[in-house]
């Protein structure tokens, strides 16, 4: 990439911002939205950049230094900038002035290093979206098998522990059962408790 179009893809991205966080189903509009105000802001910046080159095209005092430059280059046996293009720099340099272009040299290690951030911005968004939407598929998937057990007479319960029980749901209160090796009681309120290794009663929660 040229450095006059980092310096307006930078200009464009910095006039865009991020925008806030959006749902994943929105994520592809959000984004096309900003690539277009991006876009729109380059178009802008590029013609201001053009205007202003060409009225530092007519300054005698850039002629003067492209036809000095002309001759150093050919001197050298390498090709020149072409007229424009050295005025560009000309400019963004101030007149090639060692303050101008230690000022240019640091101004494009900035470019570099925020180019690097937005690729990183992007990487994040696009990780959160593909996160967010596999939790929409896992959730999915949970409720399609439990709903499947439902149909059997069964439902899940959660342990204190996290552990998922898939239990009958049919027990009447105030009934002990012994279910796949572990034993559980249900109480008058129809609350399900399994029987710990300790001697404890944990009640579960229902999912």
């Amino acid at each position: 990439m040229s450095l006059k179009n980092r310096h307006l893809l930078l200009m464009g991205a910095a006039l865009v911002g991020l925008a806030g966080p959006a749902p994943a189903q929105d994520y592809g509009a959000m984004l096309q939205q900003q690539i277009q105000a991006m876009n729109a802001n380059i178009a802008r910046g590029q013609q201001m950049v053009d205007n202003n080159v060409r009225q530092r095209m007519a300054d005698p005092q850039v002629q003067a230094g492209y036809r000095q430059h002309l001759a150093q280059t050919r001197a050298a046996g390498r090709p020149p900038m072409d007229y424009p293009t050295y005025t560009y720099n000309w400019i963004y340099t101030n007149g090639y002035s060692a303050q101008g272009i230690a000022h240019a040299r640091a101004t494009e290690a900035g470019i570099a290093s925020a180019e690097r951030a937005k690729v990183q911005q992007l990487r994040e968004a696009e990780a959160q979206r593909g996160a967010a939407q596999q939790q929409q598929r896992d959730g999915y998937a949970r409720n399609q098998q439990e709903a499947g057990r439902q149909l059997t007479g069964q439902s899940t319960y959660l342990a204190p522990n996290g552990a998922a029980l898939v239990l009958p749901h049919s027990w009447q209160p105030n009934t002990q059962h012994v279910h796949q090796g572990q034993t559980y009681r249900v109480d008058a309120s129809g609350q399900y408790h399994v029987l710990a290794t300790n001697g404890w009663w944990y009640p579960l929660q229902s999912r």
